[in-house]
């Protein structure tokens, strides 16, 4: 007989908050809905307290549909699809082989097995494992979820960013050709990070509970935040990775993750005054899409500096296979 016990999932979902105190420097912001498009106008005053102001309209039917299915993470309902994958397989075997049982015992699913043959005892063991991982994953993956290991190792579940990002490209496109437009020609791709920066960090800071348990629920796609008119670190920076993913395909782009924050790192030439970080071997040069604080790029808050370099760090880049 050989029995296993599989750990429950309630481990922690990143959330983070912002770390700059002040306030955004939005003018207005203006939305107009018609039958097919959602107008949206926005007036702020940019790094230089220049006034800019941007116009664009995006798709209503792939706001509407897109990430339209997400729900919470909760690790009761993940840990049923797990059980329930499971138990299909189990019925397959022949109870003369081997009879296997699998329960919920308090926050736990285990499950035992039982036959003569400890062959076929160790084969179900390892079949029964992947299965339970498999499960788990694909659970992740249809609720646009996945792992994630912080700093110190622990392992837990975020929202994708990587994948939000990605598939947003499309439905933000309007955006990022409108931020193109205003930049004089010849431009260099910095100064469309800086513009980009100037407009996302005015977009007020929606002050979400910050917690190391979340069920996700906190986190904006990207469309909804400029739908909306808010967004939480995560939220904003993811955004701004789908925005450059858009304009600079070519230029890789990283989600740092700090202890209750969030930051970009986009690789492009950089100064010796600029703030960089070194990621698998190429060098981002750092920047601060949540704001209030107004910072272009190579520039980041204090808290955001002393936890890179007490190597307080996580990061995922965003145009990788």
């Amino acid at each position: 007989m050989y029995r296993f016990r599989l750990y429950p999932f309630s481990v922690f979902i990143l959330t983070v908050t912002a770390l700059c105190p002040g306030y955004a420097k939005q003018l207005s912001f203006e939305k107009t809905e018609t039958a097919t498009g959602i107008q949206l106008n926005y007036r702020w005053l940019d790094h230089d307290e220049l006034p800019q102001q941007l116009n664009f309209s995006l798709d209503k039917q792939q706001v509407n549909q897109q990430f339209q299915k997400l729900v919470s993470y909760q690790p009761h309902i993940a840990q049923r699809h797990v059980m329930v994958a499971m138990q299909k397989v189990a019925q397959q075997a022949d109870p003369r082989e081997a009879r296997i049982k699998i329960q919920k015992i308090g926050e736990q699913l285990s499950f035992e097995v039982r036959s003569r043959d400890q062959e076929n005892i160790e084969s179900w063991q390892k079949k029964l494992q992947q299965l339970h991982q498999k499960a788990f994953d694909d659970y992740l993956f249809a609720n646009y979820y996945t792992h994630f290991t912080n700093h110190f190792g622990e392992e837990g579940v975020k929202p994708d960013h990587r994948r939000y990002a990605t598939e947003s490209v499309p439905t933000l496109l309007p955006a990022a050709n409108a931020l193109y437009a205003k930049l004089k020609d010849n431009s260099q791709a910095r100064a469309y990070v800086n513009m980009l920066l100037s407009w996302l960090q005015t977009i007020p800071y929606n002050d979400l509970e910050s917690r190391m348990v979340s069920d996700g629920s906190g986190y904006l796609p990207p469309a909804q935040v400029l739908v909306n008119n808010h967004g939480d670190c995560d939220s904003k920076t993811v955004v701004a990775a789908a925005l450059l993913r858009s304009m600079l395909p070519s230029v890789k782009v990283a989600i740092i993750y700090l202890p209750n924050h969030a930051l970009l790192g986009v690789q492009l030439a950089y100064g010796g005054k600029d703030e960089t970080l070194r990621l698998d071997g190429n060098t981002y040069l750092l920047a601060e899409p949540t704001g209030p604080s107004l910072m272009p790029t190579g520039q980041i808050s204090e808290q955001s500096l002393a936890a890179i370099n007490g190597g307080l760090f996580s990061f995922e880049i965003v145009n990788q296979n």
